[in-house]
């Protein structure tokens, strides 16, 4: 959908607010001033909050990062497309204290209708404040206390929403570590490698008597495909490891190892009504198409059958 759009379904207000925005994306501007209309003025920004969530609106209109702010906002990353992606911290330093600012829900208002936010940045401190305008961007997600922010390009591109914008900024963070710890190659230093291998290998497959227990509930079969092979299948959290009370089996499934890292990204899911597999578009050209809409093998023993809760939050942190 172009961003002309999803503007248009919008009252005048708020899209000339937004379009203001999408106008000035990419420039240096100084405090943006109120826009005139019909209702009066319209704030563009806040100075008292970061997220500026009008009274007249269910949605935040605006996001700012402050110089020295009280946040630990990151920079944003540029794709050559044009998009960018950028992790806003919440207000309230409390990541389960989310919902008690209405700063915050209504960016989730956001998130849940696709509705776009006006993104800007200081860059110069006062006397004479300048502010970077990002322009328009989707409310992709929510995590840890950070919203996930995706940036639409100059064409009015963007990317999809759901989990890939974290995933892919995460990942980037880990390939740049991987990166510095590259040496030259050592034939002595090839034993201390594999030991690293497998080391990962059995984290990944993780807690012993975690896995024991799925592997027991499931009779040692994958979930989802049904594969047998036991040094191949791994426990998957659903809901992310917080500790030891997330070892649960209601809270795994017993999965093929390429299997769990398509759930940890989001690729595929389980609607828990159902218990049938939802398999992204993303792969819609790919073997994994199959799976799509195939009945989720769950133990025999009820006790052990997946949390539907769980399940329910990783289907809509994943966009499936």
């Amino acid at each position: 959908m172009r961003v002309d759009d999803i503007l248009a379904r919008l009252p005048a207000r708020h899209r000339a607010a937004l379009q203001w925005y999408a106008d000035h994306a990419g420039s240096k501007q100084p405090w943006p001033k109120p826009i005139p209309g019909q209702e009066g003025e319209t704030l563009l920004a806040s100075k008292a909050k970061g997220i500026y969530k009008p009274i007249w609106s269910a949605y935040a209109l605006s996001v700012r990062q402050s110089l020295g702010g009280p946040y630990a906002d990151r920079d944003p990353i540029l794709r050559p497309d044009g998009t960018w992606q950028y992790l806003y911290f919440q207000e309230n330093d409390s990541p389960a204290a989310r919902d008690e600012e209405y700063t915050n829900r209504g960016l989730f208002e956001c998130w849940r209708d696709g509705v776009p936010v006006g993104v800007l940045r200081q860059v110069s401190a006062k006397p004479n404040s300048m502010y970077e305008i990002l322009g328009l961007a989707f409310v992709a997600g929510w995590d840890g206390g950070y919203f996930f922010l995706e940036g639409i390009g100059p064409a009015g591109q963007a990317r999809s929403r759901g989990p890939s914008g974290e995933i892919e900024l995460l990942a980037a963070e880990q390939e740049q570590l991987i990166s510095v710890e590259e040496v030259s190659f050592d034939i002595k230093s090839i034993l201390d490698a594999r030991v690293r291998v497998v080391a990962q290998i059995v984290r990944r497959r993780g807690q012993p008597e975690f896995r024991r227990r799925l592997l027991e509930a499931y009779q040692f079969r994958c979930a989802v495909t049904g594969f047998d092979a036991v040094e191949a299948l791994e426990a998957a959290h659903i809901t992310p490891y917080r500790g030891p009370n997330s070892n649960r089996v209601e809270n795994g499934l017993l999965l093929r190892a390429d299997v769990h890292t398509l759930f940890d990204i989001g690729l595929l899911a389980v609607d828990p009504q159902a218990m049938r597999i939802l398999v992204a578009p993303a792969l819609s050209a790919t073997m994994y198409a199959a799976l799509n809409g195939q009945h989720l093998k769950v133990p025999a023993v009820a006790a052990f059958h997946p949390s539907r809760e769980a399940l329910q939050k990783h289907r809509e942190w994943s966009g499936l």
